[in-house]
């Protein structure tokens, strides 16, 4: 009885926490629906990203990252991960205008805002 009560509060914890998988999954925004405003390939990896609110001033990103065709789903909070495109993170922002899924840790990458685009 003891264990159990241990192994409870320690799923407890991991929720609150927000460490574990399912708790980590981001809602996608319905532009994922739409073909993505980037895309990036390399060796089996594609890392697609979505502007959110795109030309408002509540303007996102939403990243999804495949590796040969399956979805990489993150596996603690702030993961990063280090594959043939560069280093990339999953970001959970609190805010409508922050970065959402899989981005670049490298700002050189980081597509610029839609108001920026050429």
């Amino acid at each position: 009885m003891k264990y159990l009560i241990v192994a409870l509060l320690m799923a407890v914890f991991a929720n609150a926490e927000g460490n574990t998988s399912a708790s980590l999954q981001l809602q996608e925004p319905k532009e994922v629906k739409q073909k993505p405003d980037f895309m990036y390939q390399k060796k089996g990896w594609e890392l697609n990203i979505w502007y959110t609110a795109k030309g408002s001033r509540s303007e996102g990103t939403f990243g999804k990252l495949y590796h040969n065709g399956k979805e990489v789903t993150p596996k603690i909070k702030n993961e990063e991960l280090q594959t043939p495109l560069g280093t990339l993170r999953y970001e959970t922002s609190n805010v409508p205008w922050g970065s959402h899924g899989w981005v670049f840790t490298d700002a050189n990458k980081v597509p610029p805002p839609s108001w920026q685009e050429k």
